[in-house]
Order: structure tokens, then C-alpha cells, then sequence
């Protein structure tokens, strides 16, 4: 809550949950967190570009944060896309489709770049673009619930806040 505060938010609403909350069905989740749809429900996934070598231009983007719903599957073909238009908004211009090959981030090397371990990541302190699924900055109820740092803790986010305090720039990244 601490981190939360300090990074301007004012809207942070943090939830512990029982060791067994991965193992419910999504309709369970929603019932437990108070949430007001099971499009509420989203997670955080880190993305790495793995085409992008050691030597890529600065301001390349190698690794995203790309907040999307539970019921959504994340599009790759769009990500390239809304990665492209994160490069060409540093003043980039963008590489070829064949130079993206966005793979999730997984286990150990994910949990070294974010300090969170799987089912825990976070939006709060990371040092990462951030991508907002456009289905999220859609929902009626203007907030949204993801991973809160720890596998057991979950975090109810104002939408206008990860836009406009966190930094996180709305795509369509869905199938």
C-alpha cells in the first residue's frame, strides 16, 4: 500500500486471498474479490522481444507489461503492433514484423527482471513499458483487479489511474 501511495495512486485496494484462489473458477474469483464481472479479473505478463539483440538501438522495446483480461487471449500479431507504435512514439522507426518474436516471460528469468513470482506480478514500481488491453480501459466500472505483488494478494486498480499515474498506454492486443 506503501508503494502504491508513494507513486501517486490514489485508488489501490489490495486483497489478501486464500492459498487455493488459482485452483477456483473465474466465477469464484469474481465472488471473492466483490468484483462486478469476471472481465474485471486480469493478470500481468511480461513479454520479451527475443529478436532484439544485445546491441538494438536504444529505446527498443525488449520487454513489456502487458495487462489483459482472464477471458481474453492475448493476440501476439497485435502486441507487435502496439510494441511498433511504443518504439515509433520514442521517435523510432519501426522494424520489420520478421524482427518480433514476442515470447511470455516466464518462471526464474521473469521473477529476476520483476522481483515478483508467477501469479504475484505486479504493475507497481516495475521499470517496464506498460501496455493496457483496450477491453480493460473499457469496462463500465473504471477499475479492474490483478496480482499484488505476492501470489496470495490481489489489487483493485483505478483504469484512469495505470493511464494516467503509471504510465500505461491503451492497444488492442486481444484476439
Amino acid at each position: 500500500e506503501a508503494k502504491a501511495r508513494m507513486l501517486g495512486l490514489s485508488v489501490a485496494r489490495f486483497l489478501a486471498v486464500e492459498p487455493h484462489y488459482y485452483q477456483q473458477e473465474l466465477d469464484w474469483r469474481r465472488d471473492r474479490l466483490g468484483a462486478g464481472g469476471v472481465e474485471e479479473l486480469c493478470k500481468s505478463v511480461v513479454m520479451e522481444n527475443t529478436k532484439l539483440g544485445k546491441d538494438a538501438e536504444v529505446g527498443r522495446v525488449r520487454c513489456v507489461l502487458v495487462l489483459v483480461q482472464y477471458i481474453a487471449k492475448l493476440q501476439k500479431e497485435k502486441l507487435i503492433k502496439a510494441v511498433q507504435a511504443l518504439e515509433a512514439s520514442r521517435g523510432l522507426e519501426p522494424m520489420g514484423k520478421k524482427q518480433y518474436n514476442m515470447r511470455l516471460l516466464e518462471g526464474e528469468t521473469c521473477a529476476s527482471l520483476t522481483g515478483f513470482e508467477h501469479n504475484a506480478v505486479t504493475p507497481l514500481g516495475l521499470d517496464l513499458p506498460m501496455i493496457l488491453s483496450d477491453k480493460i480501459d473499457a469496462l463500465a466500472s473504471g477499475h479492474f483487479w490483478l496480482g499484488g505483488g505476492h501470489v496470495d494478494l490481489k489489487l483493485q486498480l483505478k483504469i484512469s489511474e495505470v493511464k494516467g499515474v503509471l504510465g500505461a498506454t491503451v492497444a488492442d492486443v486481444t484476439a
